[in-house]
């Protein structure tokens, strides 16, 4: 959705395709988790267990890099520029209230 156009302002856009993809990463996320609880309860898992669990080491450094890409995922359209700079838009728009 690099390119991707819905309200016609880059900034606006860029809020949007991060909305988007939040949206679709939690929902997705939300449809997981009610498997894996399903399954867990079938087995015997609780809660208090899940709660108490350390990972290890490994698992940090992992959920560090998945982490790390869910925000580049989410958040890096919003660093992005659009075509044109606002204060240079405000300013095209506005060319004499510039002009000495």
């Amino acid at each position: 959705m690099e390119k991707a156009v819905f309200l016609g302002n880059p900034i606006l856009d860029n809020m949007m395709t991060s909305l988007i993809a939040l949206g679709a990463e939690v929902w997705s996320n939300r449809r997981r988790m009610k498997v894996v609880e399903a399954l867990l309860a079938e087995k015997g898992v609780t809660n208090a267990m899940i709660e108490k669990y350390m990972p290890t080491s490994e698992e940090e450094a992992e959920w560090h890099k998945d982490r790390d890409r869910f925000i580049d995922l989410t958040y890096a359209p919003l660093l992005r520029e659009g075509d044109l700079p606002v204060s240079a838009a405000f300013q095209r728009k506005n060319k004499s209230a510039f002009r000495t």
